[in-house]
């Protein structure tokens, strides 16, 4: 018998399923950043089988990524009636919704718990419910669960980003800077990386480094509208606002829609001197801004301003109070002081900025008295001798506030208060108004002046300059528009001319310095305390005959007692209300540097000045104001 042999039959091949082949084919497409051709390919499919959940989720993706998140969240909803038990399609709902306005956080925070449930180590519910409950200010929780999850997922880039998101909000710049690097280095092909970190050099003033990796950034995204954006920010950081408008124009040319681009644009077109362009900008923006609550009303103030607008000006200028660094909001149980009738009313005034908007804004206490009753000050104790020696009848003291964030006001004494910046809403409404009033407002120590004088001997024969240099804040966006000493030296050149330092803040090598190089014509008072003792300032400061400073408080010292003034400084500032020179001092004239030029591009002006000086000298003025007698 012949032995048979099983005969086998060939196994034949699985079927090809054709859509799932083509979903397939769509992630693909979608996973290499072509996401308008994966959205075609799911649309062929749904075609073909509309009740394809896997198709309604993947094109739901595709319409968020495009930038259309309503559509995305009824594509996945009909995924998830389809199929409800899918962790993604839940975790892209949740992330779907946290693009469209109006939707409550916890919703969102509900869908990615649902996610969870399903699977508890889905990696987009996990970022989406780190990123909830940043917003749900819960810091601690998202933290936690975006450290877990990069310890999971330790080449999940968006964990990364989200976390430096996170730090970056809560201020810690540093931390956050180590986790966009990491999400750079990993996925260097995504621009938002690289303006996330840009964002955070910019906060931690970290300039240099910032325009390397701009520079690196626009290389390799040379149309994208973010980094076009970004390099503008920075060169407003800078002062270099020529530098920044082309950046600003093509960033807003690339999103017309995208309010922060015009402000940023704006605000660059203020600085070089052109408020029409720059209230265009500020415009649009706010429009598009419609009832948000933003800084914009702040930038279109200074420039109503800046136009000579003072009406519209001063009634937007207490809009500083929202979003503006450097402005001290306090919290009162009393009401502003709107104009109502105050003859038999206590009213306190009070500040929200820096000396030299204090000192400006004092100049129209006198009128304030006129209608109040009785007027209490409070501001920094620096500003509390030369108030009372000026203000002799208003009660000066320390702000009275708790120390929350608030500023709580602690005592209440007073039936209305009004921040000392909101004055001119009342005072100055028009430039006649600068014509008719009260000048000099503030006085000063004659005795400690005279002394001062004595003590030059001889040179007190022959004129004296008042010289200051620069900010004690040496943030680059303002050295531009100040000078070293070495820089300043010219100045002080001019033969027969006593300088007297007023340059608070100097260090001892800037004073050693301008002393040899004047021979000894530079003379400093080591026993005042030109940044704290206002009222020996103001003393010193009388016993000159010019001052010539940069655009600091000095200035502002030496404008309210009625003295002769050259400051330098950028184009556009808010002393000068679109004048060309201070109207709050009449005695103050004003040099401008140039945006595309240096400050010291300004020193055969303030030379000139101070020849000029010397040229026509008259002790008379300095005499008077001194309470002497010219020398027979």
């Amino acid at each position: 018998m012949v032995a048979r042999h099983a005969v086998r039959t060939p196994a034949r091949p699985a079927a090809v399923n054709p859509l799932r082949e083509k979903l397939k084919q769509g992630l693909a497409q979608q996973k290499a950043g072509n996401i308008e051709k994966a959205l075609r390919i799911y649309k062929a499919v749904l075609k073909k089988s509309p009740a394809n959940a896997d198709a309604l989720h993947l094109a739901g993706v595709c319409y968020r990524q495009l930038g259309y998140p309503k559509r995305a969240v009824e594509m996945i909803e009909r995924a998830i009636k389809l199929s409800p038990n899918q962790a993604a399609f839940h975790a892209n709902l949740g992330r779907a919704k946290s693009d469209l306005p109006g939707i409550p956080t916890e919703e969102i925070l509900g869908d990615a718990d649902i996610a969870l449930t399903l699977d508890p180590r889905q990696i987009e519910a996990r970022n989406l419910k780190a990123i909830t409950l940043t917003k749900l200010d819960r810091k601690e929780e998202a933290e936690q669960l975006f450290q877990d999850l990069i310890l999971d997922q330790p080449n999940y880039t968006e964990a990364y980003r989200n976390y430096g998101v996170l730090l970056r909000d809560d201020k810690q710049f540093d931390k956050a800077l180590v986790f966009f690097n990491k999400a750079a280095l990993l996925e260097p092909h995504d621009v938002r990386h690289f303006v996330d970190r840009a964002r955070c050099r910019l906060e931690l003033q970290d300039y240099d480094n910032a325009e390397a990796e701009l520079a690196v950034a626009l290389e390799r995204f040379p149309n994208d509208g973010e980094v076009q954006h970004e390099i503008s920010r920075l060169m407003f950081a800078l002062s270099r606002n020529l530098e920044g408008i082309p950046y600003g124009e093509r960033a807003v040319k690339d999103d017309p829609d995208n309010y922060h681009r015009h402000v940023t644009l704006g605000v660059h077109y203020l600085m070089i001197g052109d408020p029409e362009k720059a209230l265009k900008s500020f415009g649009q923006a706010k429009r598009l801004t419609k009832d948000q609550r933003t800084n914009i009303d702040w930038n279109i103030a200074l420039t109503f301003l800046a136009l000579g607008d003072l009406e519209k000006g001063w009634d937007l200028h207490p809009s500083r109070f929202v979003g503006v660094k450097g402005v001290i909001k306090r919290t009162f149980n009393v009401p502003v002081w709107r104009g109502e009738d105050i003859s038999d009313k206590t009213i306190l005034v009070w500040t929200d900025q820096g000396l030299g908007d204090t000192v400006r804004y004092g100049t129209l206490l006198p009128e304030l008295q006129e209608q109040a009753g009785q007027i209490i000050y409070e501001g920094p104790p620096k500003s509390l001798d030369i108030f009372r020696r000026a203000f002799p009848d208003i009660e000066c003291r320390r702000p009275n506030v708790d120390k929350t964030p608030d500023y709580n006001a602690t005592l209440e004494d007073y039936d209305f208060q009004i921040p000392i910046a909101d004055l001119p809403r009342f005072y100055r409404r028009s430039f006649d108004k600068f014509k008719t009033a009260k000048r000099p407002v503030y006085t000063f120590d004659r005795e400690k002046a005279v002394g001062y004088l004595e003590r030059l001997g001889v040179r007190a024969d022959g004129p004296i300059v008042g010289v200051a240099w620069r900010s004690k804040n040496l943030d680059v966006s303002r050295a531009r528009y100040y000078m070293s000493a070495p820089q300043f030296q010219p100045v002080l050149k001019v033969d027969g001319v006593t300088y007297i330092n007023l340059q608070y803040k100097c260090v001892d090598r800037e004073i050693t310095f301008l002393e040899t190089v004047t021979d000894g014509n530079f003379v400093n008072y080591p026993d005042v305390d030109l940044f704290d003792d206002l009222d020996s300032v103001l003393a010193l400061t009388a016993i000159c005959d010019l001052v010539v400073t940069s655009n600091i408080s000095v200035g502002e010292l030496t404008g309210v007692l009625d003295i002769p003034c050259v400051r330098f400084g950028p184009v556009q500032t808010s002393v000068l209300l679109g004048q060309q020179n201070p109207p709050w001092y009449p005695s103050c004239k004003y040099i401008r540097i140039r945006p595309d030029k240096e400050s010291t591009d300004v020193l055969g002006d303030l030379v000139g000045e101070v020849e000029k000086l010397a040229a026509n000298f008259d002790p008379g003025p300095r005499l008077q104001r001194l309470g002497l007698k010219p020398p027979e």
